[in-house]
């Protein structure tokens, strides 16, 4: 489909895998956190509003995963940072207007430093920069100004990876999270911020190639930046006692590991960042809604106020727990599959860089452990600790409409470590066939 403003500027869409492969993982977190809204949302008398920015960021989202040249991508990345600004800013008060402004001016700068790339490509090139695997610029055209094309493949890397929560952008997480709504939050850690990698992939793989890039200073910079992301965000994960902001934190150590094996550039690299976008898509979309449960009903916000709450709520800790155990890497689970790829992919790793490769897996395995120090202590307390709270008394789960999609979502995760052929040998083709 194909939209002309003027005799350049072309607007236009194409289904290929990986725009197919991320519309359906965001057409299912958003059906199953659409579904939790019906409870969570039940007597809020701002939810209208809500909900038509939750639609429009989801076709904001088919529209990015969708385009065919990189101006509408580009777009389409705008009407994805104002439409989930507005979700943060729901409760309407100075916290939630403060963490909204936060990510809506993060957004801004990050758009702003890849569009300085994109303007750069547009004089030399033209508007319509088509997205081909391989890279649609070409080698020729980009060594006759080596430099600058360089320059601008890193400004677009680093501008898309706001999404990514890459340093020096990733502050917007730990502040949105804790004021906006609890599927608000699944959404975020869930869903936009892969809207990040998914930008990256396609500036990388789609307009540029991997062989200008390889062995180049930006691609120096880019791991080196998404190690310090992943080490930086566990240990500030592992210290933060908000439970929400806890898993916002450990969403920039996550969405790191995804971006450490992009910047591998190599086949076993680029496979576990596939693996991990739809892994840590559906974890973390269910330990939100496990934190918006206790939220909901109990009130309890703080990682030492939940002692003794797996008691009164087995259904929400029991799908934690498993939630946590995926996320740590614990085999079968499929974030072990992805971690295995990554550090097979470091170990792979042949250019200028190698040690800076082998320093990611080091630190892949610190985060590892840093991660079951910050999220298994929930449950152990949750099942063995003394409730210290008269107010929560008997079972306190809330309805199905709030339960059914997180039981979902662990269903997703269970399937796919027992069955991870299922899915992950079609992302191994994919991967092989960007090289």
């Amino acid at each position: 489909m194909e939209l002309r403003l003027n005799s350049e500027f072309i607007i236009r869409y194409r289904m290929d895998e990986l725009g197919v492969i991320f519309a359906i993982l965001a057409t299912v977190m958003y059906v199953l956190i659409g579904i939790y809204h019906t409870g969570y949302f039940k007597k809020d008398k701002h939810k209208k509003a809500y909900y038509v920015f939750y639609v429009i960021s989801w076709l904001s989202m088919l529209s990015q995963f969708f385009a065919d040249n990189l101006i509408t991508m580009y777009i389409s990345f705008e009407f994805i940072s104002f439409s989930t600004s507005m979700l943060v800013f729901h409760d309407r008060n100075k916290a939630s207007e403060k963490g909204g402004f936060r990510i809506l001016y993060f957004s801004i700068t990050g758009a702003f430093t890849a569009l300085f790339g994109v303007f750069a490509l547009y004089a030399n090139k033209g508007a319509d920069i088509p997205f081909i695997k391989g890279g649609s610029l070409g080698n020729v055209f980009l060594n006759e100004n080596r430099t600058l094309f360089l320059v601008c493949a890193f400004l677009m890397i680093i501008g898309f990876g706001v999404k990514a929560a890459i340093l020096p952008y990733h502050a917007w997480l730990p502040e949105a999270h804790p004021v906006a709504p609890a599927p608000g939050s699944a959404l975020l850690s869930g869903i936009v911020v892969k809207c990040g990698a998914f930008a990256v992939i396609r500036t990388v793989f789609y307009v540029f190639g991997v062989g200008f890039i390889m062995d180049t200073w930006v691609q120096t910079v880019w791991m080196a930046l998404s190690i310090t992301s992943i080490l930086l965000g566990s240990m500030l994960a592992y210290r933060e006692k908000v439970f929400k902001k806890r898993l916002a934190y450990s969403t920039v150590s996550q969405m790191n590991y995804i971006m450490f094996g992009l910047s591998l550039l190599n086949e076993a690299g680029v496979l576990g960042s596939l693996i991990h976008v739809i892994m840590h898509a559906m974890v973390k979309t269910a330990l939100f809604l496990v934190a918006g449960n206790i939220i909901h009903q109990t009130g309890k916000k703080h990682v030492d106020e939940l002692d003794g709450l797996g008691k009164y709520m087995p259904v929400t800790f029991c799908c934690y727990t498993i939630a946590s155990i995926t996320l740590v890497g614990i085999p079968p689970a499929g974030t072990f599959i992805s971690k295995w790829y990554l550090a097979s992919g470091a170990l792979e790793f042949s250019g200028a860089v190698s040690r800076l490769a082998f320093a990611g897996m080091i630190v892949i395995m610190i985060s590892a452990l840093l991660t079951a120090g910050y999220l298994f202590p929930v449950s152990i307390k949750g099942y063995f600790g003394k409730c210290r709270y008269e107010d929560v008394q008997g079972k306190c789960e809330p309805k199905a409409s709030m339960t059914a999609p997180l039981i979902i979502l662990i269903l997703f995760i269970l399937i796919l470590a027992v069955y991870p052929k299922m899915i992950f040998d079609g992302l191994a083709s994919f991967a092989a066939a960007l090289m």
